[in-house]
């Protein structure tokens, strides 16, 4: 969850007298030591999740290990601003099953924080109230190529690149170049591509493997497999 708890504030003393309070160093003359500051690295993943899968995970653990981050934040859309007229899951079982599907990843943590807003889930949103939560920390949006293509068309786009690198999963022989040709300059320097397992799995797919009774093993892992089977999701169109 989400919260300025986090980071609680601590004091200890260090090797060389010097004091922590949270994340920052002080000397033993109490100055700031700003070279062992802690800077943590955060990426949020937003999406319907409806439902998870291992492309998603997958996508989010290379992610992470590319970037160095500490924390990867799943953020399940109250409702997408893409698929506004297309019926979503109820964001509770939306949300448990991502929880589900993270919960043996140390690094990765589901939120739902556009959940409790309500509304048209807008990324600029969410990344305005991290920001506010985690004014020192870097900041990261992970994204797949395809996502990226139409990224200049999001709302506020620019301020989410000023706030976000941009960390887009790219597929052997995809043409980043191409996507990036459609960015605008001040948002094309916040792209860092990572290259991905090419997992054809798409949540679709799934939901529509379950309506024709045929087996989704292997396709997102069996906890959420679990979970679907006993709130019977997705058996109607």
């Amino acid at each position: 969850m989400l919260g300025h708890e986090a980071f609680p504030i601590k004091f200890s003393s260090d090797d060389n007298h010097g004091l922590t309070v949270g994340k920052y160093t002080l000397d033993a003359g109490g100055v700031l030591n700003l070279a062992k500051c802690i800077f943590v690295r955060i990426a949020l993943f937003g999406g319907t999740f409806d439902p998870v899968h291992y492309g998603h995970l997958r996508l989010a653990e290379e992610a992470r290990e590319a970037a160095g981050l500490e924390r990867v934040l799943f953020v399940p859309a109250h409702m997408s601003p893409f698929r506004q007229q297309e019926p979503l899951s109820e964001s509770r079982h939306r949300l448990l099953m991502t929880r589900l599907a993270v919960a043996d990843n140390p690094a990765f943590e589901a939120s739902d924080i556009e959940i409790q807003r309500g509304g048209v889930s807008y990324t600029v949103d969410t990344v305005t109230t991290l920001r506010a939560l985690y004014p020192d920390d870097e900041l990261f949006l992970i994204l797949g190529a395809d996502a990226l293509q139409g990224f200049s068309n999001w709302y506020r786009a620019a301020a989410i690149a000023h706030e976000c690198i941009l960390l887009v999963g790219v597929r052997p022989h995809y043409d980043l170049q191409a996507a990036m040709g459609h960015l605008p300059d001040e948002i094309r320097p916040r792209v860092q591509p990572v290259p991905m397992t090419p997992l054809d799995i798409s949540a679709s797919d799934i939901r529509q493997r379950i309506r024709a009774g045929r087996s989704i093993r292997y396709l997102t892992p069996p906890h959420v497999i679990e979970y679907i089977q006993q709130h019977r999701l997705y058996l109607e169109p």
